[in-house]
């Protein structure tokens, strides 16, 4: 087995094929190449005076437009504190030949867990390039989502990790080796696992985890498991299990727990969920917006969306969105009122 002798730009080239228009999708990273790619590719706003006017038909693949789709991911509360968990592990474990401990992200569904788990390996690797120069041998981070199952229940996760690298499989052959190899050589250091939630007790969980335990002793690499209750998954795989407990003993093991939830409606909770809104009123580019627009909103759009940030991402991309078609290129409470986004509509 071997990884493929073309560059990553030829591979860009016969996937995106010639420079043209074609309709917006989402930016995935499955491959070692799209992972790059959204590494590099850090969305900035765009700046008001060299986009068209607003006497200009607005187009419907208008970068302004399609930016306020989704926006960039704001730098949330939890990102800060999930950062430096993840920091001093990589910290801990970067010398060691044993006895590494990963990192555990779960949560209930719609509390961005997946885009907190993306966040933190994009900015890992950004700091690489930034403290290191950008190797294109080095390959420090790895991010699947847990397999989907074959004939028999099993779960191919050579062939995922494989996939993701880029390796030619060779027949049957099994690439365990090889993706051990790239992954030792290439100073691979993080692998996001998502999707957790997924493995099914039994035989399936702990297959999956022998295979993951193999792979991290042989490359030394820090593994973030994610997924709703991931804890009661993955602990009982990476602890003592033989060991009876004392009295009153915490059950849990050594990894640590990263928690996330919704916004709750305490002080605390409209606090952070104010801070959030104010960094995506710094990002809006309306031609009538005005600083704090948003953040003025924030409890109408902290009740609106239930505390749950892809609720209020919705809410406040549509809402730009909604504001550009209209010519009134500003977000204001009417506007968000008029959203559908978790409402029910008689037709």
């Amino acid at each position: 087995m071997k990884r493929p002798d073309i560059d990553e730009a030829m591979v860009r080239e016969l996937v995106d094929g010639p420079a043209r228009r074609r309709p917006p999708e989402p930016e995935w990273r499955d491959t070692l190449t799209n992972w790059r790619a959204s590494v590099d590719r850090v969305p900035e706003p765009p700046i008001l005076a060299d986009c068209p006017p607003l006497n200009v038909e607005l187009a419907w693949d208008d970068p302004r437009f399609l930016y306020h789709g989704s926006m960039r991911p704001v730098r949330t509360p939890a990102i800060n504190t999930a950062l430096k968990v993840v920091k001093v592990q990589l910290q801990a474990n970067a010398k060691r030949e044993a006895g590494r401990i990963g990192v555990i992200i779960e949560g209930p569904r719609n509390t961005g867990k997946t885009a907190l788990m993306q966040y933190i390996g994009r900015h890992y690797e950004m700091r690489l390039n930034e403290l290191y120069e950008r190797d294109e041998n080095r390959i420090p981070v790895i991010a699947l989502s847990v397999p989907a199952q074959g004939r028999g229940g099993s779960r191919n996760w050579a062939a995922a990790f494989a996939y993701f690298l880029g390796l030619h499989r060779d027949g049957g052959s099994d690439p365990t080796g090889a993706i051990c190899h790239v992954m030792r050589h290439s100073g691979t250091k993080l692998v996001l696992i998502d999707g957790i939630e997924r493995l099914r007790p039994g035989a399936d969980v702990e297959q999956s985890f022998a295979f993951l335990e193999h792979i991290s002793d042989e490359t030394g690499a820090t593994f973030v498991y994610c997924g709703r209750g991931s804890r009661s998954i993955v602990d009982p795989m990476t602890r003592d299990r033989e060991t009876k407990l004392e009295v009153d003993e915490d059950p849990w093991g050594d990894h640590p727990v990263l928690v996330t939830s919704r916004l709750g409606y305490d002080q605390r909770g409209k606090d952070h969920f104010r801070r959030i809104m104010h960094e995506f009123d710094k990002d809006l580019r309306l031609f009538h917006h005005e600083p704090g627009d948003l953040t003025k909103l924030s409890p109408i759009l902290h009740t609106r969306s239930k505390g749950y940030l892809r609720a209020a991402s919705q809410l406040i991309c549509q809402a730009a969105q909604k504001a550009m078609l209209s010519k009134e290129e500003r977000i204001t409470e009417d506007l968000i009122d008029s959203l559908a986004v978790g409402r029910a509509i008689a037709i």
